[in-house]
């Protein structure tokens, strides 16, 4: 059965004549979004340019499994014909609507349509950043724009709003842009959940969402917490001591999302290496499995893989350990940690007998630690060696980090308050994504010009309930506390600031 809900008077005259539906699905116009059972396009009359989005059914098999996932499913146009009306009343900027219609009252088997006007004059912030056209903008320009971003998506909330596709490409500013008066749009609200007010996990997954889009165009921490201060329109201090626990889990949430491409990239089951867009390449044969940048040659290294003596002959002894080796080694005036890992006897090899290895932990570590800002290696190569069980090998090649230990600098007169704020910021950095170094020590961390750079991270983990990364996290300060005991003022003053005490 069919029930047209609503149709402007200038859209009529071409709907009229035409089964309604039949005509919605299959009119001509430009595809900008193309789904399964969802499509999106551009058409114009008389000189005016509209948007029409067609859903189709979804079956039940789709519905059954959003609602086992604990998902809304998404079965037509009547969300978000709902939530740019409810906008509209709260005088949020959003599209005009001008036709919605439904066909069927069985939700796998309906159909749904919904015409808005273009959004004349705007663009996407996404495109806004894409284009560089950030890069002119004042100090001043920058903060108003994140302020103005930050008081609609908190509008969007109080209203009892929440998007779930909150991403830059949602939210649209003018080409012709006021700073003193910024307007932004929303658009894609096919998921929008309409409530007497915003559930905190869902405020988490809007902002998430959000910051996550936005740690490509070099959001920075001070914009970060520019932005959390107009949303919640209070001052840092007050922000601090009463949001301190959401902001964690809204950092959390958005470098998870980040990241979760790229560890798919560097997983040693993936074939996304083969992309001409991934920086690294990945190899097998019958003696193992390496990944390496790929502005790198493989063969400078096999070398050393191969031959423990050579690595060892040709390079400078770091460490030598019976769990690794560490080398420095130079290579067409470049140097190179080689990091090898070794099986101490044969329980330690039966102990990691069905763990990843630690190189392979070290590898994707890095990657973590580099999306939230914490410098560590380059890293250049992973190689993993076949062997029997627990008898395989590892190998972690990285560039040399410039600059002195941490253990060797601090009885060098360096400023003790620097070093302080340096090792407080990592741990605060570290909690955005719940990781724990696993041994960290002041022989794991070194300091130049750059600031602090970490190093030796085989047993660092992400930990995911809030239990286990107290516990993990009380261990690493209480394990650079203890490496710090011979310098008495900053060990006090470390363990005030860390430990409160």
């Amino acid at each position: 059965m069919e029930k047209l809900l609503f149709l402007d008077k200038e859209l009529r005259q071409i709907f009229s004549d035409e089964d309604t539906f039949s005509f919605a699905q299959n009119m001509d116009g430009k595809v900008f979004r193309k789904y399964e059972n969802r499509v999106t396009k551009q058409f114009e009359i008389h000189d005016k340019s509209y948007f029409i989005k067609f859903h189709g059914s979804v079956g039940w098999k789709e519905i059954f499994k959003n609602l086992i996932q604990m998902k809304t499913p998404v079965v037509g146009a009547q969300r978000e014909y709902d939530a740019l009306n409810h906008l509209s009343k709260k005088a949020i900027n959003c599209p005009k609507i001008k036709g919605f219609g439904k066909k069927g009252y069985n939700p796998a088997k309906s159909s749904s349509f919904l015409v808005t006007e273009e959004l004349y004059g705007t663009i996407s912030l996404e495109d806004f950043f894409l284009k560089d056209l950030h890069k002119n903008l004042s100090f001043k320009q920058k903060n108003n724009l994140i302020e103005a971003v930050a008081i609609l998506i908190r509008k969007m909330h109080l209203s009892g709003l929440n998007h779930r596709d909150l991403y830059l490409c949602h939210l649209h500013i003018k080409t012709e842009i006021d700073f003193n008066d910024i307007e932004i749009y929303l658009i894609d609200l096919h998921r929008a959940q309409i409530r007497s007010s915003v559930p905190l996990r869902w405020q988490v997954k809007d902002l998430g969402g959000f910051f996550h889009s936005a740690i490509q165009f070099n959001f920075t921490e001070r914009d970060f917490y520019r932005f959390m201060m107009t949303y919640y329109n209070c001052t840092l201090k007050e922000m601090l001591s009463s949001h301190q626990g959401i902001i964690k889990k809204i950092l959390n949430r958005a470098f998870s999302m980040y990241l979760k491409p790229t560890l798919k990239e560097f997983s040693n089951k993936s074939s996304l290496l083969s992309s001409h867009d991934s920086p690294f390449t990945r190899q097998c044969n019958k003696s193992g499995t390496w990944f390496i940048q790929k502005n790198f040659d493989p063969n400078h290294f096999l070398q050393f893989f191969q031959d423990e003596n050579s690595l060892i002959r040709d390079g400078e002894v770091i460490k030598n350990e019976a769990g690794h080796l560490i080398v420095k080694v130079k290579i067409q005036d470049k140097y190179f940690f080689i990091k090898k890992y070794r099986i101490k006897n044969k329980f330690h090899g039966v102990s990691r007998l069905f763990k990843k290895t630690r190189a392979y932990n070290s590898w994707l570590s890095i990657h973590w630690l580099n999306a939230v800002g914490i410098r560590t290696a380059n890293p250049i190569s992973l190689y993993e060696g076949k062997g029997f069980l627990g008898s395989r090998v590892s190998f972690l090649i990285t560039e040399a980090i410039e600059g002195k230990r941490l253990d060797d600098a601090i009885h060098e007169n360096i400023d003790t308050n620097l070093i302080v704020v340096k090792i407080e910021a990592f741990f605060k950095r570290m909690s955005w994504i719940k990781f724990s170094h696993g041994d960290a020590k002041t022989s794991n961390f070194f300091l130049n010009q750059n600031g602090l750079v970490v190093f030796d991270l085989d047993s660092s983990r992400r930990n995911y309930l809030n239990f286990f990364y107290n516990r993990a996290v009380l261990k690493d300060k209480t394990r650079i506390l203890r490496s710090l005991k011979s310098d008495d003022t900053l060990y006090s003053k470390l363990s005030q600031r860390l430990l409160g005490s």
